[in-house]
């Protein structure tokens, strides 16, 4: 036996908005969703009044937190330098790298879903595989891929498909010949003792030509600037911009958490 249309009203807006045919007893589910949603907001409005405007503190807050951050100056003059030519809408793609952990706390981001990251997980290399993913998912808008040397060079073989498919993606790597963390923690904890960390790197540049992509090389976040602007400009095939770099400011203060026990 089916019963008569049900029609839900919120009593918050004129007329029904939903109708649906169902049997007899059986309630919607939207209708009790609407009716006890409405009786909430009845509630809750006389206790939500407008709170004193907080913006001073959180702009201390701010303040004080770039203060500390200003001991990676190196990191956040290169971050300054992408988020000045990068887009709101284009995708950030961060590797685990010095200047990814730093972006991680100081790049502004703008807009939903436009900062890939491995986060905590930090699987060195999945950088510029998964940032061809979305510049081949979202033509639209310009993607981004960081990466350190070594990160880089785990998928670096994907400029193959970069190139056939025409999918333009631009890549910064920061060259310092070395898996730059794992050489920092054996010199700072295990006496200097450096086992595996250094690196045999092709001219990154040469590297991108042979497969026919686009190759800059870069010295300074001036010169970055430029050759992201002629490489988001570049839509028919993928730029490799190289970036030799030394060591950085640690940025592990402001990542590594205490201990919660033990």
């Amino acid at each position: 036996m089916v019963c008569d249309t049900t029609r839900v009203s919120t009593g918050h807006s004129p007329g029904p908005i939903t109708t649906s045919t169902l049997p007899c007893g059986v309630r919607p589910v939207a209708e009790d969703v609407v009716i006890h949603a409405g009786r909430l907001i009845d509630a809750v409005s006389p206790h939500n009044k407008k709170r004193k405007s907080r913006k001073d503190e959180m702009q201390e807050r701010r303040a004080k937190w770039a203060r500390r951050l200003a001991k990676l100056d190196q990191q956040g003059a290169i971050l300054d330098a992408i988020r000045a030519e990068l887009p709101e809408e284009g995708i950030f793609v961060d590797e685990v790298t010095q200047v990814g952990f730093a972006a991680r706390l100081m790049l502004p981001v703008y807009r939903p879903r436009t900062f890939l990251s491995p986060g905590y997980q930090d699987n060195l290399g999945w950088g510029y595989a998964t940032a061809l993913g979305a510049q081949d998912a979202r033509r639209d808008v310009p993607v981004l891929s960081i990466n350190g040397d070594g990160g880089f060079m785990y998928t670096a073989n994907e400029l193959a498909t970069a190139v056939r498919h025409r999918i333009p993606l631009v890549a910064i790597v920061f060259a310092d010949g070395s898996f730059g963390n794992v050489r920092r923690i054996q010199e700072e904890n295990y006496g200097n003792r450096l086992i595996a960390s250094d690196l045999a790197n092709p001219d990154f540049v040469k590297f991108a030509e042979a497969f026919g992509a686009a190759g800059e090389r870069v010295r300074t976040p001036e010169e970055l600037r430029g050759a992201l602007r002629r490489g988001f400009a570049r839509r028919d095939g993928p730029t490799l911009i190289e970036m030799p770099v030394g060591p950085m400011p640690s940025p592990w203060e402001f990542i590594l958490m205490g201990k919660v026990r033990g």
